[in-house]
């Protein structure tokens, strides 16, 4: 059953910088790889590149809907060389390309199958009722359930052919469950994508707000950091231990800790050595913490606000 919420094909292309994170993601995301497997890497980007340019340019897919096959893809390079490193050590580059290859394959053998029905979801701007959110993701059940079992192989002391032939099955196997669920997996892109869309159309509309929260949480980092220099100057330099050694904190070590101190996070590379610093590290948290709830209800009303205006 369909929600009663259009979305247009045409928002989802609203927010340029989209496009950005997706490159910068896929390019992340193959660099990564890269440092483990330079020919798994090269494979991973010529897989997107080829599955964005088949559903485009064949299904005449939306911009959304390829951006969001693109960002999931280059997820799926990532879960999958966990995948080998953790089970498959052993397997050859050829093998571990093959897998990786064969459930994408899976997927598009699907949509060709039901290439109507395939090519209207991922055009479609509607968005699923949430109740039918169980049926479109019980294929990762199957899925997740070969990834398991693969957990098995380390322990069960194959030769390194074997290795290879079950890296295969196994993905051979997956690219099956795809291949017959192929349209669950398209309504799954096509509700990630609109989903993204909205939340960038959020942010985007939070821009203002958020930029004069960040203004002012800079200022007070500033202003404590500067505190903790002058005080520190005036006790004579004996007011911070860095690195295990009572001395005299620098500007830039002071900006420092005095964003790990609003922050909350205190990493323990700088701490007070005295009690007045002690005190005012205090007084910083408990403003940073009064900041963080009276910025974020600004910026949730300033978000109601807009809204009702547009």
């Amino acid at each position: 059953m369909e929600a009663a919420n259009p979305r247009k094909e045409a928002g989802a292309w609203r927010h340029p910088w989209q496009l950005l994170l997706s490159a910068v993601l896929v390019v992340f995301v193959a660099l990564s790889i890269a440092a483990s497997e330079s020919f798994l890497a090269a494979v991973v980007v010529l897989c997107i590149l080829a599955m964005v340019a088949i559903f485009r340019f064949v299904f005449a897919s939306g911009r959304a809907f390829c951006i969001t096959l693109a960002n999931l893809v280059a997820v799926y390079g990532c879960l999958f060389l966990f995948f080998v490193e953790s089970s498959f050590a052993q397997a050859r580059i050829e093998s571990m390309s093959l897998a990786f290859v064969l459930p994408l394959l899976g997927f598009v053998a699907g949509s060709f199958r039901h290439r109507a029905i395939i090519a209207d979801v991922a055009v479609s701007g509607w968005l699923r009722d949430g109740r039918d959110l169980p049926k479109v993701l019980l294929w990762l059940i199957p899925v997740f359930g070969v990834g398991a079992l693969s957990f098995l192989v380390p322990g069960a002391g194959l030769s390194a052919e074997w290795v290879d032939v079950v890296l295969v099955a196994a993905c051979g196997a997956i690219a099956l469950i795809v291949f017959f669920v192929s349209r669950d997996v398209a309504e799954f892109l096509r509700d990630t994508g609109l989903l993204f869309d909205e939340f960038f159309r959020g942010i985007a509309g939070l821009a203002v707000p958020a930029f004069a929260f960040l203004s002012f949480y800079s200022l007070l980092v500033i202003l404590f950091a500067a505190f903790y220099s002058v005080l520190d100057h005036a006790m004579g330099g004996a007011s911070f231990r860095i690195d295990g050694v009572v001395r005299a904190i620098s500007f830039s070590e002071s900006l420092y800790f005095s964003l790990m101190t609003l922050s909350t996070v205190g990493y323990g590379d700088i701490a007070p050595a005295s009690s007045a610093i002690r005190l005012l590290a205090a007084a910083e948290i408990v403003s940073g913490i009064l900041l963080l709830l009276f910025g974020f209800n600004e910026i949730f009303s300033f978000s109601r606000v807009h809204r009702r205006e547009h």
